[in-house]
């Protein structure tokens, strides 16, 4: 290949390992914070990105939902909590993934502290509230564990939104199917 050729030829070579890097981290690497379908936000689905089927559609479908266990029905301040977290649609997937928030009802602000317990998880922040969601390591399971530490100081009704995705594991977002769920969790007192 002579000179002018390569070169003409490089920036097209950047451009699409830059573009296969973003759609690999983007997507894989967790979602961008505030998708978990609560407090106004949208989920992955209704921001435009996995719109193959509306949300909870899995569901309608008898294929699967989103589950979460271990936020206790009125929290302790203080306490943590172990949590798991489950898309438990499997059925022709090979990827999963979710985001997942806890708010005070009241105010809409961060309630208590959410804690990787592996490198499947991970946190990210927006606007001061914690995100807390799949990592590349999570991505082949579709139960995640995680740990929530309650309100130093009771904060009221606690809620925890999330989303989750069942995908079909081409790394794009055709094919997929979202998930949305939310659980209230009341004050242990004023």
């Amino acid at each position: 290949m002579k000179k002018s050729a390569r070169s003409a030829f490089a920036p097209i070579v950047v451009l699409i390992v830059s573009l296969l890097s973003v759609v690999v981290a983007t997507y894989p690497g967790g979602p961008d914070p505030g998708v978990t379908g609560g407090f106004g936000e949208p989920t992955c689905n209704q921001s435009g990105c996995h719109v193959s089927y509306p949300v909870n559609a899995g569901v309608a479908a008898m294929l699967g939902d989103i589950l979460i266990e271990g936020f206790p029905k009125q929290y302790e301040a203080g306490r943590t909590y172990p949590i798991k977290l489950t898309v438990s649609h499997t059925q022709d997937r090979q990827n999963w993934g979710f985001q997942l928030a806890t708010r005070a009802n009241g105010t809409g602000l961060q309630a208590g502290r959410l804690k990787p317990t592996s490198s499947e998880t991970q946190i990210v922040d927006l606007n001061g509230i914690q995100y807390i969601e799949h990592t590349l390591d999570g991505i082949p399971t579709n139960t995640f564990e995680f740990e929530w530490v309650a309100p130093a100081k009771p904060a009221g009704e606690v809620v925890v939104n999330a989303a989750g995705n069942a995908a079909n594991g081409d790394l794009v977002p055709e094919g997929d199917y979202i998930y949305s769920t939310s659980v209230t969790v009341a004050s242990a007192g004023k």
